[in-house]
């Protein structure tokens, strides 16, 4: 199926950025010409298919769709989990088909946040540690939060 960032994406925004990140394909987040193809033949499949569009900072956005339509997908190649078949991510600048597997990993713990549907959380780590986790992977210091005070974290 093929996706249409036109009705899969619905930016909630503040009222004066509105207009020019509608217009913007440049920011901290910039997908160009995403084209995503698994299998062959009959067992082909095109999951994006010239997906061209950019994330603004201090932006949300919603990913929505039919079940199959791409999002997860979008989503995973955006941040550098998944490789494309052509086209181009760029993180603050960065392309990220020009980076190895110990780069990626080190702009994702750095630049990158995830939210999974299945929360991946460690199950021997109470919430706040896993929250600390990815802090720790990167030798830096968690420090004083409210999350160390919150009991019911």
């Amino acid at each position: 199926m093929q996706l249409s960032v036109a009705t899969l994406l619905r930016t909630e925004r503040r009222a004066v950025d509105q207009q020019n990140h509608r217009n913007s394909t440049t920011g901290p987040v910039t997908l160009t010409g995403l084209r995503a193809v698994y299998g062959t033949g009959t067992q082909r499949v095109t999951e994006l298919d010239g997906v061209t569009t950019g994330f603004a900072s201090g932006t949300f956005t919603a990913v929505m769709g039919p079940s199959g339509s791409g999002k997860s997908t979008l989503l995973h190649c955006a941040a550098g989990l998944d490789r494309l078949t052509e086209g181009t991510v760029t993180i603050d600048g960065i392309p990220l088909d020009d980076l190895g597997e110990d780069e990626l990993t080190r702009l994702r713990r750095a630049r990158i946040g995830f939210v999974f549907q299945a929360f991946s959380l460690v199950s021997t780590l109470t919430a706040a540690q896993n929250v600390e986790l990815p802090l720790r992977l990167a030798a830096r210091r968690p420090g004083t939060s409210p999350l160390r005070s919150t009991r019911w974290v």
